[in-house]
């Protein structure tokens, strides 16, 4: 036991000389080691002060564990007070008014006492050490940051927080039909048992689809911000290739909106489309091996076709003259309404003419029509029949491609109505360029 309280001491003592180690490095690379040392004796901590502070803080855990609670609080309130008079003097001598360092000396403290009391566990500690000598170390990085981040951009970021994190779980994540609406009002016999699963829709994921819109919108501002505009973009472009890329083409729609870099947001729009395809492959590989070989040549030559040439516009890119006056519009839920409303009514559209009575035919060809909002619902949807022994396997692979041209087609369609009428023609022939390499594999 002893010895174990040997050691729990000797640690304190290494953690608060690792950080008096980096106040006092710190302070010889920012000002040299001769004003360091001036100024040594006029400030608080170094690596002395932050060792036997933390040492301190280990006398009082070991007071503690003997039940000497009394003279264990005593030796913290010495330390605060004596910080509260120093910090007094600061801001009467200096006009100093930085409280940074007073709260590093009481974590200090904090730490030592928690190293030999073993309230927490050490790795805890150790953490605690690590996360605060990274935080004091970054004192010249934090402020080079901060003084990058304009106000509207936190502004932005509070606002996506708002629809994503408060708004969002307010929605019920249930789909209400047509019953749901009319029992409201004492009506419960419709007549038509068709028409009572007549569905409205599913306001959480309705809404969920302008938080990924938004998200993405917001993602790009910010890799552009860090990275830079073109690589920013890039990533982005992958980001929501994998998530969404209709939602990706809106997004980046509404960005060629605002700033008219229609060259790099369209190859972005293209590189997201070409990615979705991974996704697609993943759920044909769960759902349908059968259909999944048959479709992967097609899906591998539209990816390999759209990566490389999205790519290509996004590195051809160059900013005009009245790039940079233009404000990037970092968060907007006005594209991602527009977006689910077209799905609203074309989501209702489609279920008006699946309440006739309808063959396989009819069935396939709704299916694909779903594409209009994305490929993995009615990709999913294709495979079930096709492992139903609905329909066979040709049969599915043309439904499949129906599918993509149908959201290959929907996704012009929307960057026609929300982007620009160039950022629209230069997805609209990416598409049909990579529709086109799509019919060549096939038809070989």
């Amino acid at each position: 036991m002893e010895s174990d309280i040997f050691v729990k001491i000797l640690l304190s003592v290494l953690f608060g000389a690792i950080l008096g180690l980096e106040t006092q490095t710190r302070e010889i690379e920012e000002n040299g080691e001769k004003k360091a040392s001036e100024k040594e004796k006029s400030r608080i901590g170094g690596f002395r002060t932050y060792t036997l502070i933390s040492l301190m803080g280990g006398i009082s855990g070991i007071l503690f564990l003997n039940k000497l609670e009394f003279l264990s609080f005593t030796l913290l309130v010495a330390l605060v007070s004596f910080l509260l008079i120093a910090y007094f003097m600061n801001i009467k001598i200096k006009e100093a008014f930085g409280i940074t360092t007073e709260i590093a000396i009481v974590i200090t403290f904090i730490l030592g006492f928690l190293t030999t009391s073993g309230i927490i566990k050490l790795e805890i500690v150790l953490v605690i050490l690590v996360l605060m000598a990274f935080f004091l170390s970054q004192k010249r990085g934090f402020g080079k940051f901060i003084s990058k981040i304009e106000h509207r951009e936190v502004i932005d970021v509070f606002s996506f927080g708002l629809i994503a994190l408060v708004i969002l779980p307010i929605f019920p994540n249930r789909v209400f039909t047509i019953l749901d609406v009319t029992s409201l009002f004492g009506t419960t016999d419709l007549g038509n048992s068709a028409l009572k699963n007549f569905t409205l829709g599913n306001p959480f994921q309705i809404w969920l689809i302008v938080v990924i819109i938004s998200g993405i919108n917001l993602l790009g501002y910010i890799l552009s911000r860090i990275t830079g505009e073109k690589i920013g973009i890039f990533f982005t472009s992958i980001f929501s290739g994998l998530i969404s890329s209709t939602s990706g083409i809106i997004s980046f729609a509404s960005k060629a909106r605002a700033n008219g870099e229609n060259l790099l947001l369209s190859g972005a729009a293209i590189v997201s489309n070409s990615v979705s395809f991974i996704i697609v492959a993943g759920l044909l590989l769960i759902s349908s091996k059968e259909l999944l070989n048959a479709a992967l040549p097609i899906m591998a030559g539209i990816f390999i076709f759209g990566f490389i040439l999205g790519t290509i516009l996004i590195v051809l890119f160059r900013s005009d003259t009245n790039h940079g006056k233009a404000e990037y519009q970092a968060f907007s839920v006005l594209p991602a309404l527009k977006f689910v409303g077209i799905i609203i009514v074309l989501s209702l559209l489609v279920q008006i003419l699946e309440l006739g009575n309808v063959g396989t035919g009819f069935v396939i060809l709704i299916t694909a029509l779903s594409g209009i909002t994305g490929t993995d619902a009615p990709t999913i949807a294709i495979a079930g029949l096709l492992t139903s022994g609905v329909i066979t396997v040709d049969t599915a692979l043309i439904a499949f491609l129906l599918t993509i041209s149908v959201n290959f087609i929907a996704k012009a369609v929307y960057a026609y109505t929300i982007g620009t009428k160039k950022y629209a023609k230069y997805v609209s022939i990416g598409l049909i360029l990579s529709s086109l390499v799509g019919l060549i594999i096939y038809l070989t």
